[in-house]
């Protein structure tokens, strides 16, 4: 007994100093051979297949022949007997000389005096049985499972030339040391998972860091392929990206072994099979609409784990021989035949129906040698036993190589992180181009033209030349909207873009300015008379009728034209010239053109008198704040009021702002206006305090000029003390123009006033040239979705398109959103569809004078879906 506890201290410190498993196994029947003082000790591991291979071996010397590396069939091990080791755990001893064969219960606690005939069977040997072990030249065997869970990882098999008695204790320390190998196969294969997760997560963050290094996207595009391929073992790989909605062409980018079809994407057949990975739809893999693409994104991009994703992304492995064999996808096959490649994984770069692309990695075809323990047939074993264990080599050619969980795990990994890069980058590249696009017409914006109205302007003066700036608007436009209805009077719009760029040379620019207004640049001009040749060919152009539902639109268009340098030698006074202008077209009956002139300038007498007005308004108290309740949209509560501000003009009644505003920010005075604006504001906020009002939050909006001033933050500071408002109930709208203009100093500030306690919103959000890289570092409470989207959101599919997307930015970076400009029911449920938090517009009320709010704090509403407008 001091011997069999010494040699099982002996072989379990061996197996507790190695990791490895087959350093284990060699150490495990090494030391059960000596110690048992036998012939031969195996461990034979089985797979899937049924079949198994001896793994480890000890020997005596020339003895017993080496099994060592041979496969057996699954029908050497009978399923009644793969059944009696898992289920029953029992051990089996044959003793080939005595006929006899003894199976041993593992899990009975009783010592040997105490088992009875339940515990211990003896059995006949099976016939067949014995001629198999004689053909190995054992006459007495000891077998006993090996489990791994609840499941039978092999068999450690002790084998003898001569009948071979084991005694209790020697049984005992065999199956402590099983027992050891068991533990050692557990942590062996949790130091595997751990080995391959480590090597799953340094991949993936190679490829999520190269993803967002510096260098060009095509670049990092190509870069992450290949090391996709070399990740996942394969011999060649594409990554092919569909067309942008923004106009942006189809890529593809290839490494290593390619088919022999160079455009294997476009192939319709090729498609369909990438298309069948998902939900049968033609449109999921080729987006043609934004508002498409957007639907599902922004939920991928922004979400806090990507374990979801993943099961999410469907996949495919297909081989040649399965293209060849489907009489469907038979065509395909050609475009592998003749190459090595023999197994394809498709990786979607997808979520839900939203498809950017496909990344796809190839493996070649590869030969195989398995040397069974004699020739595997299929015969019946029962009636031909193994007559020899003579190693028998199988060969196999040019086989498809096979993909494990892990690696396709991997895979669809790596195709979320490209889908997601990909995805942030056509929001930001959507997000530029609708800025700077006009929606319906697709024409520049008025951003866009400003840009370049600025650079050909700066150009004139390099290469002195006639710059012409014009404005065009379509006469009685309004009529074929309200009669025809604003589907019609929008298709019009489109056709009407469409004939006025025919009507342009190629160094021209048209952008719609708003509503049925477009303007144009001439650029490079010789004369008068050519501007008024191209003005005269539009006008001509225009006059032809409009086919719109199989019915004839006759429309006519004013024109005002003003020349650089003759009219002006600056933007905004060349367009202020040939607005001017385009007025006095109109005036003069419409369906013309007018060249801006000296006459006209009484319009800007008019501004210089209005200016002198503006500047005393301050001090003559003829502002007025009125105010706009903010409603939250699942409730119908107000939970806030924006302060707007009204001029009451003496002569003139109530002045627009939009009039005033533009002229404050151009002769400086928004500044003290703004200053205003936030004193009576919180003024008003405490007196509905005082006259026992819950407290809401109110918010003032800041100028660009306003927000960009030095001392911004201590002039909100002193506000706040006198007035003695919580500065929680005090929210700052900046617009996404101003906050991008210094995005350093915009961070600086917005942190500083929100560690103020002030409540910071980005106003007419959409309009902007802001970066989603950068709007993730400004300190933001709220995305105000800008009213040009929300006018048209029920109509327009891609102004629904940019609201989703604003939406679902805002929750991704936990943000309230706000729509403003609602008029309609049918907008408000179509955000409420969407899950936007707040609504503003006149659907709930238009902006009233503060006598008016607390008529309205009174009311009490359950649902805005339900119940009228909060006031009419």
């Amino acid at each position: 007994m001091p011997h069999q506890e010494y040699f099982l201290h002996q072989i379990t410190n061996r197996i507790r100093q190695s990791l490895e498993l087959s350093e284990i196994l060699n150490a495990a029947v090494e030391e059960i051979r000596l110690f048992l003082k036998v012939d031969r000790v195996k461990i034979y591991r089985f797979d899937s297949d049924g079949s198994g291979e001896v793994i480890a071996e000890s020997l005596e010397e020339d003895t017993l022949p080496s099994l060592l590396n041979l496969k057996f069939p699954a029908t050497d091990i009978p399923n009644r007997d793969r059944q009696l080791f898992i289920k029953a755990r029992q051990r089996v001893i044959v003793d080939v000389a005595a006929g006899r064969r003894i199976t041993t219960r593992l899990d009975c606690q009783k010592t040997g005096e105490q088992l009875s005939e339940v515990d211990i069977r003896y059995a006949p040997i099976d016939p067949c049985h014995v001629q198999y072990l004689t053909a190995m030249g054992v006459q007495a065997s000891l077998v006993t499972p090996i489990l791994h869970g609840k499941h039978l990882w092999g068999l450690l098999a002790v084998h003898h030339r001569t009948p071979r008695p084991y005694s209790e204790g020697e049984l005992q320390i065999i199956q402590l040391i099983v027992d050891q190998v068991s533990i050692a196969i557990s942590q062996s294969d949790l130091l595997t998972r751990a080995r391959e997760q480590a090597r799953y997560e340094a991949i993936v963050n190679q490829v999520s860091q190269l993803l967002h290094c510096p260098l060009s996207v095509n670049e990092i595009r190509q870069r992450v392929l290949e090391q996709a391929v070399t990740a996942l073992n394969g011999s060649g790989g594409r990554l092919y990206i569909i067309a942008e909605p923004t106009g942006i062409s189809a890529q593809l980018y290839t490494t290593g072994v390619q088919p022999r079809q160079p455009f294997l994407e476009e192939i319709p057949l090729w498609k369909n099979l990438i298309e069948g990975m998902g939900k049968s739809d033609q449109k999921q893999y080729k987006i043609d609409s934004i508002e498409q693409w957007q639907r599902y994104n922004q939920k991928l991009l922004h979400s806090q784990s990507a374990a979801w994703n993943i099961s999410e992304q469907s996949h495919r492995v297909i081989t040649l021989n399965q293209l060849q064999a489907d009489p469907c996808l038979a065509p395909l096959a050609t475009a592998f035949e003749g190459t090595p490649i023999r197994s394809i994984a498709l990786i979607p770069l997808q979520f839900h129906s939203s498809q950017v692309g496909c990344l796809t990695i190839f493996r070649n075809g590869y030969n195989s040698e398995i040397y069974w323990a004699g020739r595997n047939t299929s015969d019946e074993r029962n009636k031909m036993p193994r007559a020899s264990f003579e190693a028998w080599r199988e060969q196999k050619f040019d086989q498809a190589p096979s993909w494990s969980p892990e690696e396709l795990k991997l895979a669809k990994a790596i195709g979320v992180h490209l889908y997601m890069a990909i995805a942030q980058k056509r929001v930001e590249s959507i997000i530029r181009y609708q800025a700077s696009h006009d929606a319906l017409t697709r024409l520049p914006n008025r951003l866009l033209f400003d840009e370049q109205l600025a650079l050909a302007l700066a150009n004139s003066k390099q290469h002195p030349e006639i710059l012409g700036v014009a404005f065009l608007d379509l006469d009685r436009f309004k009529v074929v909207n309200d009669t025809l209805g604003h589907a019609t009077g929008d298709r019009l719009l489109q056709q009407v873009a469409t004939r006025l760029k025919q009507c342009l040379r190629n160094c021209d620019t048209i952008a719609r300015w708003g509503g049925d207004e477009f303007t144009l640049l001439f650029p490079h001009l010789t004369s008068e008379e050519e501007i008024s040749k191209i003005a005269q060919k539009i006008l001509d152009k225009l006059s032809i009728p409009f086919a719109i539902d199989n019915q004839e639109l006759y429309v006519t268009a004013s024109l005002g034209i003003a020349l650089c340098p003759y009219d002006a030698e600056d933007a905004q006074t060349l367009l202020k010239h040939a607005d001017a202008a385009m007025y006095r077209a109109k005036q003069q009956g419409r369906n013309a053109y007018q060249l801006f002139a000296a006459e006209m300038h009484h319009q800007a007498v008019n501004q210089l008198t209005l200016e002198g007005d503006l500047r005393r308004a301050l001090a003559r108290e003829e502002f007025v704040l009125y105010y706009q309740p903010q409603v939250e949209i699942a409730t119908g509560r107000i939970v806030g009021l924006e302060a707007l501000i009204r001029w009451q003009h003496p002569q003139l009644g109530f002045v627009s702002p939009g009039e005033f505003i533009p002229l404050a920010e151009e002769i400086g005075l928004i500044s003290p206006i703004g200053q205003w604006v936030l004193q009576t504001a919180c003024i008003q906020h405490q007196a509905w305090r005082t006259e026992g009002f819950p407290p809401l939050r109110v918010a003032v909006n800041l100028s660009a000029r306003q927000f960009h001033q030095s001392h911004l933050t201590k002039i909100i500071l002193q506000t706040l003390e006198a007035t003695e408002i919580d500065p929680q109930y005090l929210e700052l709208e900046i617009t996404e123009t101003a906050a991008m203009q210094d995005v350093d100093f915009t961070i600086t500030i917005l942190r500083q006033l929100r560690e103020m306690g002030l409540h910071i919103t980005i106003d007419d959000f959409g309009t902007g040239y802001s970066s989603l890289n950068v709007l993730k570092h400004f300190p933001l409470n709220t995305l105000k979705i800008d009213r040009s989207f929300v006018k048209d959101i029920v109509e327009n599919s891609h102004d629904a398109a940019i609201a989703q997307t604003i939406v679902a930015l805002g929750q991704g970076l936990k943000m309230q959103v706000l729509a403003e400009g609602v008029e309609t029911s049918q907008q408000l449920s179509f955000l409420h569809s969407m899950h936007c938090d707040l609504a503003q517009g006149y659907y709930f009320c238009p902006p009233v004078p503060a006598t008016e709010i607390g008529k309205l704090l009174r009311q009490s509403y359950l649902s805005v879906n339900l119940n009228p407008p909060l006031c009419s």
